[in-house]
């Protein structure tokens, strides 16, 4: 072999070992992104995401919606007026911030991403429980006690 097939044998192989390395040690082609209430993995390459739900990755699918007319659509659907709130959030978060120091560190995206976590879990518990109470009094209203 000639020296110059040696010097193109060569170089094709260290090529393809940086850029293994590379690819592999300094650009590595997924991100993971970890808030409080999520985690997504982020395709470099490609742009798409995933979330991970109950072990497994789902792929997120990106949507440009109105999301204000969408949420208009479904209040009209349940034929519900739900209240909303005039509040500053800046300012609700500054004081709740202030009184609670523990939450000083979250940005507030996550943290108005875990108030609506634990107020809709508090809030859908306590109509679900008691809807259940209502069920089981009126059944036992409706069975006489034997003596």
């Amino acid at each position: 072999m000639t020296s110059g097939k040696k010097s193109l044998v060569f170089g094709i192989a260290i090529g393809i070992i940086l850029s293994f390395l590379y690819f592999n040690f300094f650009a590595p082609r997924y991100e993971i992104k970890k808030n409080a209430a999520s985690t997504i993995k982020i395709d470099k390459w490609t742009g798409q995401s995933w979330r991970l739900v109950e072990n497994n990755w789902k792929k997120m699918i990106d949507m440009d919606e109105d999301w204000i007319q969408i949420d208009k659509t479904l209040r009209e659907a349940i034929n519900i007026n739900i209240p909303e709130a005039k509040v500053d959030f800046s300012a609700a978060l500054k004081k709740l911030r202030d009184r609670y120091p523990i939450l000083k560190e979250i940005p507030d995206y996550d943290l108005i991403e875990r108030i609506n976590l634990v107020y809709s879990k508090q809030v859908l518990a306590g109509m679900y429980l008691g809807g259940f109470m209502n069920t089981e009094d009126k059944a036992e209203k409706k069975v006489p006690e034997n003596n």
